[in-house]
């Protein structure tokens, strides 16, 4: 019975597919679609496996595209941080936990679907594809029907508790949906979300540091939370302007690190310790005098400290008594204002 039931949904799914091209005008020329092509498509799918009930499927990962707004940064990753999932996915043959896209309509470059979550299962299954030539696995997937609000909670709550995602990341699509879909309304932002309003705020505040920090550490998804919080309060007021030249000192010696080696000089603790130590401003530096013997050896230096007139005298100089008075006499002038 569910054979069947799979069937005539697949067969449903083909004649809606057909009345809709028929009743409207393309939007743009193309290659016309055969609803019996497509239909009996739809059941080799399923005959190969290929449809494991209504809304999943293994689909070519070619026919599917990030959502804009996804969590993820996709052009960072790569097989050395994806490693463990395309070990397990090759171990297995196949993707067992499938990602979660959203049906698309007439898309201008030709995808199917939409990815809300699993861009590292996106990009595992293509490197296997692609790179080891493993055709017979393909891109495990749920289909739902998501408007975006629902899409980027449905994302947040699945991905909240993994590892692998960057505070940065976080904060960064955070962020973007706060102006996307509550109207800039933190707290009603948290509401929906289920989280407190302090913890949404700490994580924002990372996607709001200025590109100059950002290029500091070289890979942002090292910037962790801890670090938003802290740098934050420092990059307003008369600090700001010290946190900013640090980080482009920073950045162009992470720059040059990476011409000559490939990696960063220093990673995200190492550099958030830099950046926050640099809004300390140096202690002004006391006025002192320092007096020098005929040859152009200093044999005094006089400084003052509260109330008081500091001398160090280098007496390997040999100073002249007569020599050494003039100078106190001078230095005591000149630092006081009293010539």
């Amino acid at each position: 019975m569910a054979r069947k039931r799979i069937l005539a949904d697949a067969v449903n799914a083909a004649r809606e597919t057909s009345g809709a091209s028929q009743g409207a005008e393309p939007k743009s020329p193309g290659p016309q679609i055969n609803p019996f092509a497509q239909r009996e498509g739809a059941l080799a799918d399923i005959a190969q496996g290929r449809i494991r009930d209504v809304r999943l499927r293994m689909v070519d990962p070619k026919v599917c595209r990030m959502w804009e707004k996804h969590n993820r940064i996709y052009d960072l990753l790569d097989a050395e941080n994806c490693a463990d999932l395309i070990g397990s996915i090759r171990a297995q043959g196949k993707q067992e936990i499938p990602a979660v896209v959203r049906r698309l309509r007439d898309d201008p470059e030709g995808f199917e679907y939409e990815v809300i979550s699993g861009a590292r299962r996106h990009f595992a299954v293509s490197y296997l594809r692609e790179e080891e030539n493993r055709k017979e696995i393909f891109y495990l997937v749920e289909i739902k029907d998501l408007a975006d609000e629902e899409a980027f909670r449905f994302a947040d709550l699945e991905n909240r508790g993994r590892q692998d995602i960057s505070d940065y990341e976080r904060g960064r699509e955070y962020l973007k949906a706060l102006g996307d879909y509550y109207d800039n309304n933190m707290t009603r932002m948290a509401q929906r979300m289920e989280v407190s309003k302090s913890l949404l705020s700490s994580y924002i505040s990372i996607a709001r540091l200025p590109r100059e920090v950002l290029d500091a550490y070289g890979d942002p998804r090292q910037i962790a939370v801890r670090h938003g919080q802290q740098l934050s309060p420092l990059l307003k007021g008369e600090t700001r302007d010290l946190v900013l030249a640090r980080a482009r000192e920073i950045a162009k010696a992470q720059d040059k690190a990476r011409e000559l080696g490939g990696t960063t000089l220093m990673g995200g603790a190492e550099v958030f310790k830099l950046l926050k130590g640099s809004a300390k401003p140096s202690k002004p530096k006391r006025p002192r005098e320092v007096s020098e013997s005929a040859g152009g050896l200093p044999f005094l230096t006089a400084r003052i400290e509260g109330d008081s007139l500091k001398l160090d005298i280098d007496l390997a100089a040999k100073p002249k008594p007569e020599e050494l008075a003039a100078a106190v006499v001078r230095a005591y002038g000149k630092l006081t204002g009293n010539v």
